[in-house]
C-alpha cells in the first residue's frame, strides 16, 4: 500500500502552498514514488500541450523524492536527460513515477523517472545523476516539510 509523502511548503513541484504550482500529490510504494498530475491550462506551451519545462519538472520532482526517501538526502540534480515520446495535453491525466537507479558514489545518486498517460502509454522518461548534499541541508528540509514525522519514524 503507497504512503503520501509530504510536500515542501513553497516548492513549485510539490509544494501544496504555491498557487502556481503542481502540487503533486506523491506517494511512496516501497519501490517507487508515483503521482497523478492532471493538467491546467496555465501549464500548456502551445495550445492544448504542455510545456516540455512541466514534463521535466514532473520528472525531476520524482526522482529528487526516490532519493530522499531511499537515501534521507536533500540532492540536488547535477545533469539530467530527457526523451519525449507523445505529447502531454491537456486532454488527459498522467501518472509520474521515479526511483533509484543507483546508490551513492562519491555523493552521487542515479535516478530514472517516467511519464505515462492514462492508458499506459510512455511520454517522457528521464535518467539523472544527483549530487547529495551536507547532512544539514537534510535537517533544514525536514523543517520545512508539512508532515516530517514520515522521515523520522524507525
Amino acid at each position: 500500500m503507497a504512503e503520501p509523502l509530504p510536500s515542501y511548503h513553497g516548492c513549485f513541484g510539490c509544494g501544496r502552498d504555491n498557487p502556481f504550482g503542481l502540487a503533486l500529490p506523491l506517494e511512496w510504494d516501497g519501490e517507487k514514488v508515483r503521482a497523478s498530475f492532471f493538467p491546467r491550462v496555465e501549464y500548456a506551451g502551445f495550445e492544448g500541450v504542455i510545456h516540455g519545462g512541466i514534463v521535466c519538472t514532473l520528472l525531476d520532482e520524482a526522482m529528487w523524492w526516490a532519493i530522499a526517501v531511499e537515501g534521507k538526502k536533500c540532492a540536488v540534480t547535477a545533469d539530467m536527460q530527457v526523451k519525449f515520446h507523445r505529447p502531454v495535453t491537456l486532454r488527459d491525466t498522467y501518472t509520474v513515477e521515479g526511483w533509484v537507479k543507483e546508490r551513492p558514489r562519491h555523493r552521487v545518486f542515479v535516478a530514472i523517472a517516467r511519464v505515462m498517460d492514462s492508458k499506459g502509454r510512455l511520454c517522457a522518461q528521464s535518467e539523472a545523476r544527483f549530487i547529495a548534499l551536507p547532512d544539514s541541508e537534510w535537517d533544514r528540509l525536514l523543517k520545512g516539510l508539512d508532515n516530517p514525522s514520515f522521515f523520522l519514524k524507525e
